[in-house]
């Protein structure tokens, strides 16, 4: 009578070694009848179940000279790896619909696997396969770098195992290189002001918001002039027919920040005082260019077309905002004295604004959108919890 077929997560192990899901370890079937436990890793198991059987099974156990006899093992006539990799690659995208950027990172990846494992079958690749390829493709890149490309070939072979390729991922033993804490610097005050000093009035107006917000990028350049009412998806300014009168000056209306942290995860809404600081560089951004967004300019150049990240011909992308301030921060050259890697980009303006904040005596939690914010009055309009931050202003000094 044939034996029942194991099922798929069990497939690969070697013969008389079982998983038992109840206790999540891993049992192998002595000679005698008797069970014994061989623990909870995977590896260790299978090694020492092979060389039981290869020992006290010797029709069971791999031989050399079974490997003479086959030499592709349990793997006759196999292809060499690089065969599969283009299937697998669709598949991979096909599961787990990565961003475009990414996929094209992936097509670059895969190029180097098919020429690397050109020869190669999937049943004998091993770890120093691993170890070889990263030497040959990325010995001088980063430790972040060299992370990545091992994650993407535990991907790789991860399918390939899945579609019986290979009997193990040989990359999941491969240590991660340890990556430093982060080196970048903060941005200080005198460093902002000269970048500022040189920067033109988008750039400036840019910079502005984020202070003032202590907003990144992403939502500075999403705020519009002008909401007809707030809503969930939007950023913008929300204007009072009159100006509110506070203790703390006048407020002229609303700035809604819509942030979203994670995508397609927690999204936070938080509503900003319009007191006199950002009216003024609101009013100072208007330009005799017409658009809905604060933050605009108009190319330089013909384009082929609008970017995923704008709607609008005079909207920047996130990334443009990014590169020109520190193109800019280069040139000015207050940072020059850092490594490239340690300089403060656009996004140290948030780091600085909170600091401002802080020695205000402002909680900047609340106006960061940061969960764990403890002085916030939550409020809801139009069904979306907003958090209303109290006034608070940045003035720099000249």
């Amino acid at each position: 009578m044939a034996a029942r077929p194991r099922k798929k997560p069990l497939i690969n192990l070697p013969e008389h070694l079982y998983y038992d899901a109840r206790w999540g370890t891993y049992r192998i079937k002595l000679i005698s009848g008797k069970f014994r436990s061989l623990g909870s890793d995977r590896d260790a198991a299978i090694s020492i179940a092979k060389e039981y059987n290869l020992i006290a099974r010797p029709r069971v156990g791999l031989k050399v000279s079974d490997l003479l006899d086959t030499p592709q093992g349990d793997y006759p006539n196999e292809l060499p790896f690089s065969e599969h990799i283009p299937a697998l690659l669709k598949r991979i995208v096909a599961d787990e619909q990565p961003s475009a950027d990414l996929v094209k990172t992936m097509e670059n990846d895969a190029q180097r696997c098919i020429l690397f494992f050109a020869e190669t079958p999937g049943s004998l690749i091993t770890l120093k396969h691993v170890n070889d390829y990263i030497a040959r493709f990325h010995s001088d890149s980063s430790a972040n770098v060299q992370n990545r490309k091992v994650s993407w070939l535990k991907k790789l072979f991860s399918y390939a195992a899945d579609e019986s390729l290979m009997p193990l991922n040989p990359a999941v033993n491969k240590k991660m290189r340890r990556v430093k804490s982060k080196q970048r610097h903060r941005l200080k005050i005198e460093w902002f002001k000269a970048i500022y000093d040189q920067a033109p009035l988008w750039l400036q107006t840019a910079m502005d918001l984020s202070l003032q917000t202590t907003h990144a990028r992403l939502e500075i350049s999403r705020i519009q002039y002008s909401l007809k009412k707030p809503n969930s998806k939007s950023c913008g300014c929300y204007w009072f027919d009159s100006p509110q009168i506070t203790p703390f000056g006048n407020v002229f209306g609303t700035l809604y920040i819509h942030r979203q942290k994670i995508e397609g995860k927690e999204a936070a809404h938080v509503a900003i005082p319009i007191g006199d600081e950002l009216k003024r560089i609101i009013d100072r951004s208007r330009d005799k260019i017409v658009s809905p967004y604060v933050v605009h300019r108009l190319p330089t150049k013909r384009s082929n077309g609008l970017s995923k990240e704008v709607n609008h011909i005079s909207q920047l992308s996130p990334d443009y905002i990014s590169r020109a301030f520190s193109a800019l921060r280069d040139e000015v050259g207050c940072c020059n004295h850092l490594e490239p890697a340690e300089r403060p980009t656009f996004h140290e303006i948030r780091a600085l604004a909170a600091h401002l904040f802080d020695i205000q005596g402002v909680d900047p939690q609340s106006r960061m959108a940061h969960t764990d914010a403890k002085s916030t009055k939550i409020y809801t309009q139009n069904h979306v919890e907003w958090v209303e931050v109290p006034f608070a202003e940045i003035k720099m000094q000249a």
